[in-house]
């Protein structure tokens, strides 16, 4: 390949020498060789002419001014500028049609290895765009085959980078673990924890708290704290698959970035019964609430905690890049990209307000908002939410118009949640769509009522497939029912 472009080359230079040529009005031969084009024409002389006119050029070539040996300066410089020009421009489309070659390879590939390659055009070209000297230098003139040889040690560099983390699709071998599989094992080391808590305290009720009003572990953040901690290291530790130590690193990060606590409070409660013959009677009651309480650190605070280096900080800001979220989610499994479609919602329940039905189907309604017989633990308790049992698949409606505030397809525990979008309408009114087998929104999007946002599952805290919904104003959780007829 790299012959065939010397070659090519070669033939354009020629190719511009003989069109400098004919603009000066001398013969191809002549620019080629640099011979006076205005020497006097000498009279043949037999057998003797070659060698005169080879003593003639000698003579000529020592007495010659030092500026007019074939071309003037002033020429030789214009053609030097306009041969370096056209070398630049021939080395600069070359660079073109590679990188037009790699990006269809990559495209090419995505069929059968879709996550990778998605990771690889994203990493490679975000990583290239902070390397504006190198491609300077490339198009400047570098070889064809050098930079052949750059492009394949970027790859390797990227995937042994703090980057490699989007390469971590398999495995390369025993010993080594995918980061998938390493955050499904401490996923459901934190899951465990919160279970842990949960049936060790005696309570009545169970509320959680979270110090950002998240209630999952942001995957993305841990990882891009991980690996930017091990990759940007003096010894550059590659993070594409990982070690036993490799792990126990990870899981030290996550716990640190994820801390948990709890305590109880007495909570006094008036709920209402009613009794065969329809009474309705009012009960007051004193309730002991399990306050579980979650506090995340950010990565900048992990990064100060750790003492970064220049090189991890920089590794940290661009592993951080919001263009990567749906990357993030889609290298842990909770996203789908075919998403976006707007869909009628089922007209059984008719809206009475601004939200419609976040379903395409009717569903059936399992467990309503307000105290009920916990289905897992069997116990009276606060439902914060309603439940709709349908098909696992289902799509998920938004049931307003909005933004995202949250696109969990990270942490399939979600404190209990699962997979969980939650979206703001303004107004003080905001819906959480919980359990979701995997989203296909991300957070900060805008949203219209009724378009796809994920669809029915059982991820979390559930005992079947099913929608919970809930419906916050001003904070405060309410009745989604109260929306429809």
């Amino acid at each position: 390949m790299a012959e065939t472009q010397a070659r090519q080359r070669r033939q354009k230079e020629a190719a511009t020498r003989v069109h400098a040529a004919g603009e000066r009005g001398v013969s191809p031969k002549q620019a080629e060789y640099g011979t006076l084009p205005n020497a006097a024409q000498r009279p043949r002389r037999g057998a003797d002419l070659p060698r005169q006119r080879a003593k003639e050029k000698a003579v000529t070539a020592k007495t010659a001014p030092r500026d007019i040996r074939g071309v003037t300066q002033g020429q030789r410089q214009l053609r030097t500028a306009a041969n370096e020009t056209v070398r630049s421009i021939t080395t600069q489309a070359q660079m073109q049609t590679r990188t037009r070659q790699v990006q269809l390879a990559i495209q090419k590939a995505a069929s059968s290895t879709r996550k990778t390659a998605v990771a690889v055009r994203s990493a490679i070209r975000h990583f290239l765009v902070g390397l504006h000297s190198l491609v300077a230098a490339i198009a400047a003139g570098i070889s064809v085959a050098l930079s052949i040889i750059i492009v394949i040690s970027l790859v390797a560099f990227v995937s042994g980078s703090a980057y490699g983390i989007f390469f971590a699709a398999d495995a390369p071998n025993a010993a080594s673990v995918t980061v998938r599989e390493a955050v499904e094992t401490l996923t459901a080391e934190y899951r465990d924890r919160l279970e842990e808590i949960s049936d060790t305290v005696q309570y009545d009720r169970q509320d959680i708290t979270a110090n950002d009003d998240v209630y999952y572990i942001r995957w993305q953040d841990v990882l891009a704290v991980f690996s930017s901690y091990e990759a940007g290291s003096e010894q550059g530790a590659p993070v594409a698959a990982l070690t036993k130590n490799q792990v126990d690193k990870l899981r030290k990060i996550m716990w640190a970035m994820n801390a948990v606590d709890y305590s109880t409070r007495a909570e006094t409660a008036v709920i209402e019964t009613t009794d065969k013959n329809g009474k309705v009677t009012t009960t007051e009651i004193t309730e002991t609430v399990l306050v579980i309480s979650l506090t995340h650190k950010t990565p900048d605070e992990m990064a100060a905690d750790y003492h970064f280096t220049t090189r991890q900080n920089t590794y940290l800001q661009l592993l951080q890049d919001p263009q990567y979220e749906e990357l993030w989610a889609e290298l842990l499994g909770g996203f789908e990209q075919d998403g976006g479609e707007v869909m009628s919602p089922d007209g059984t329940r008719a809206p009475t307000g601004t939200l419609q039905w976040p379903l395409p189907v009717a569903g059936t309604i399992t467990s309503q908002f307000g105290y009920r017989v916990d289905p897992i633990t069997g116990a009276v308790s606060s439902h914060t939410g309603t439940d709709i049992a349908c098909a696992e698949g289902t799509p998920i409606l938004a049931a307003a118009d909005g933004i995202v505030t949250v696109a969990n397809g990270l942490d399939s525990w979600g404190s209990s949640y699962g997979y969980y979008i939650q979206i703001d309408h303004g107004g003080g009114l905001e819906t959480l769509y919980a359990h979701c087998s995997s989203i296909c929104v991300s957070t900060s999007q805008q949203v219209q009522a009724g378009q796809v946002i994920g669809y029915v599952g059982h991820t979390g805290r559930v005992t079947g497939s099913h929608l919970h919904l809930e419906t916050r104003v001003n904070g405060s959780r309410v009745d989604s029912m109260q929306f429809f007829s």
